[in-house]
């Protein structure tokens, strides 16, 4: 399955023993995401590496693994002209336009791909609403 990850997923991905990493691991899931999210990941460093209860060494170890864990995709510019029209956070009209562009699902716990106009041209799985599809199948 593929899906565009937000940047708390990956963010989780830090955790080894994270639901996320196991969701990734036993259903083949293939996450793509704007290389905006990677420059995130620099800038929250401490914070990931506090949460995720990891130096900043394995910092380092752990953003290479993730790194071959998801594709690097930006949307082009009619997909962010598109996307800021339905999406009320500006953090997220990058994940949103490259879902639309690649017609598949995203994948955020955020509230604001569950808005209306969004759900209207694009699936947003919650990694509640995610896990129980896939245990169906």
């Amino acid at each position: 399955m593929e899906l565009v990850g937000d940047t708390n997923i990956i963010f989780s991905l830090f955790k080894r023993n994270s639901f996320t990493n196991d969701l990734i691991k036993e259903h083949d899931i293939k996450l793509f995401s704007p290389d905006w999210m990677f420059k995130e990941l620099d800038k929250y460093a401490e914070t990931i590496c506090s949460k995720s209860n990891i130096s900043e060494e394995s910092f380092k170890e752990a953003k290479e693994q993730v790194l071959k864990l998801v594709s690097v995709k930006n949307p082009s510019e009619k997909f962010l002209h598109k996307a800021k029209k339905l999406i009320s956070d500006n953090k997220d009209v990058p994940f949103l336009a490259l879902a639309l562009e690649l017609n598949i699902p995203v994948w955020s716990n955020d509230p604001h791909f569950q808005e209306p106009d969004v759900k209207k041209l694009s699936k947003a799985f919650t990694t509640t609403e995610l896990y129980e599809y896939l245990e169906e199948f």
